[in-house]
């Protein structure tokens, strides 16, 4: 476990302004699911899907945005190697999100690949990626990873102006420090 490649500063934190960016999205896609799976959300009467129907299809986009996170494609950003290089004091801590977050990443890749994203042909392929997700041990382990990363994340986001004194001139200069990911910061600034 550890950084799987390594990034000089520049890079790790362009990389974590993305990661910023995307834990946003997938914060408020689970805000979204976990609102339509306990019906905290009403659909119209004449919506012509059922709100679990719904709830189904968010899981889905949750679940193939939240594969991306160990995605280790060249071309892809891994969460972590710009975690490792700019919060090195919680190394402990993030290398246990990793393996945990790891521990999943087989099967979160062929539920993204089959079912999320690219979308095979083959339903065997679907159902299959779908059912290995149902497995009672794996959804713990999955269950947990998301809830230990939600938490590491929130933990960084705290420490992050301290950890990256240059965060704010890099989000005005890649045109980003108006999105909501960064509106703590935006606070922050204002005071």
């Amino acid at each position: 476990m550890g950084a799987r490649k390594t990034l000089t500063r520049p890079e790790a934190v362009k990389q974590y302004v993305l990661l910023r960016m995307r834990f946003e999205e997938i914060k408020r896609l689970d805000y979204l699911l976990k609102a339509l799976r306990y019906n905290r959300i009403k659909l119209p009467d004449d919506s012509p899907f059922s709100t679990g129907d719904l709830a189904d299809t968010v899981r889905t986009c949750f679940l193939g945005w939240f594969a991306t996170l160990t995605d280790q494609d060249r071309r892809a950003i891994y969460a972590f190697n710009c975690l490792f290089e700019l919060f090195p004091d919680r190394k402990p801590q993030i290398v246990k999100v990793q393996t945990s977050l790891e521990a999943c990443h087989n099967e979160l890749q062929q539920f993204r690949s089959n079912v999320a994203f690219h979308v095979r042909s083959e339903i065997a392929a679907q159902i299959q990626a779908r059912m290995k997700l149902r497995d009672a041990d794996f959804y713990l382990d999955l269950v947990s990873a998301i809830n230990d990363f939600q938490h590491l994340m929130e933990t960084l986001i705290k420490d992050e102006v301290q950890m990256i004194p240059e965060l704010l001139e890099i989000l005005e200069k890649m045109h980003v420090a108006h999105l909501p990911a960064f509106s703590n910061l935006s606070r922050k600034r204002a005071k």
